[in-house]
């Protein structure tokens, strides 16, 4: 899990006109702030640091699992598109546009743009499969 360390939500702003997280198809405007001194960025890259792709989806898979209230697994991803590197000293806060939309109580559509300072950073889309933890009794 990297919310709480690597990067913490500063706010998510729901965009349609929608009123909860039920309806089929929503979007949402989400500010999440870097956090610099995470020692991923003494490796990658010293002196140079950059926030990881790999990173930049988790954080994405986080955020819907937030927006959600439901634990969110990635099953696919597609038109990935990394932009710009994203130095977090010099692009603290980032803005995560994403597009849900539920296709059934286990599938979720998701299309996302990382942004900062008027520069799109990051782009993709994805289906994420929702974790529902049954209780099995034996």
């Amino acid at each position: 899990m990297l919310k709480g360390s690597f990067f913490d939500i500063v706010n998510i702003l729901r965009t349609d006109s929608g009123s909860g997280t039920n309806e089929v198809e929503s979007s949402y405007r989400i500010r999440v702030r870097l956090n610099h001194t995470h020692p991923i960025f003494t490796g990658h890259f010293p002196g140079n640091p950059v926030v990881p792709g790999a990173c930049q989806i988790r954080m994405i898979t986080e955020i819907i699992s937030e927006i959600t209230g439901e634990e969110v697994r990635l099953l696919e991803a597609d038109n990935i598109k990394f932009l710009a590197m994203i130095n977090p000293n010099e692009h603290p806060e980032l803005t995560v546009n994403c597009q849900i939309k539920r296709e059934d109580k286990h599938r979720i559509q998701v299309s996302a743009t990382v942004t900062g300072d008027d520069k799109t950073f990051f782009k993709y889309k994805s289906i994420f499969k929702v974790n529902h933890h049954e209780n099995v009794i034996k």
